[in-house]
């Protein structure tokens, strides 16, 4: 039962209470529809349609082309320590001749030290035990071989024929 506290609820139903007719409802939502699209603008009916997004691709490479240039900079004028640095050589012609020949006696002292205990010539600058990198090594009999290479605009060659005091003294390879 209802108590008298409780306004929002009845009892259902009540001896007092008419079920709508059908037809009456349908007409009174009609009602109420045609108002509320009466009520409504043309612009309030048109479909909303949204906004194009905004394309940031244009300011993106602007903003990584600044970024590019200003580190670009920032290490050309004030390059960091961790950053190799080109320097011209400062060698002499002198120094850069004398480094080429250092090079070829200290192949040809490998050479000369696989000969001693293997009986024979390398096949290569590696068999002999070194990276053969900057030095041309030919074998031209059994027991002669040559050896060149260059630094810059100085070379050098060596003769097994000749002395090696001849190379580090710079008489050879003129």
């Amino acid at each position: 039962m209802m108590t008298p506290e409780d306004p929002f609820k009845r009892p259902f139903p009540d001896e007092n209470y008419v079920p709508p007719d059908e037809a009456d409802l349908r007409k009174q939502a009609l009602q109420k529809a045609y108002e509320i699209a009466r009520s409504i603008s043309v612009e309030q009916s048109r479909p909303a349609v949204p906004a194009a997004p905004r394309d940031l691709g244009p300011l993106l490479r602007a903003a990584n082309a600044a970024l590019a240039v200003t580190v670009a900079g920032w290490l050309w004028l004030a390059p960091p320590a961790w950053l190799p640095v080109t320097v011209k050589d400062q060698r002499s012609p002198e120094q850069r001749s004398l480094g080429v020949r250092m090079v070829l006696a200290l192949e040809a002292s490998r050479i000369n030290t696989f000969v001693a205990t293997e009986g024979r010539l390398p096949t290569s600058l590696v068999e002999a035990g070194s990276d053969g990198r900057d030095v041309r090594y030919i074998v031209v009999d059994a027991r002669r071989y040559t050896l060149s290479s260059h630094d810059g605009d100085r070379s050098a060659s060596y003769d097994s024929a000749s002395p090696l005091g001849t190379l580090l003294s710079g008489e050879a390879g003129r």
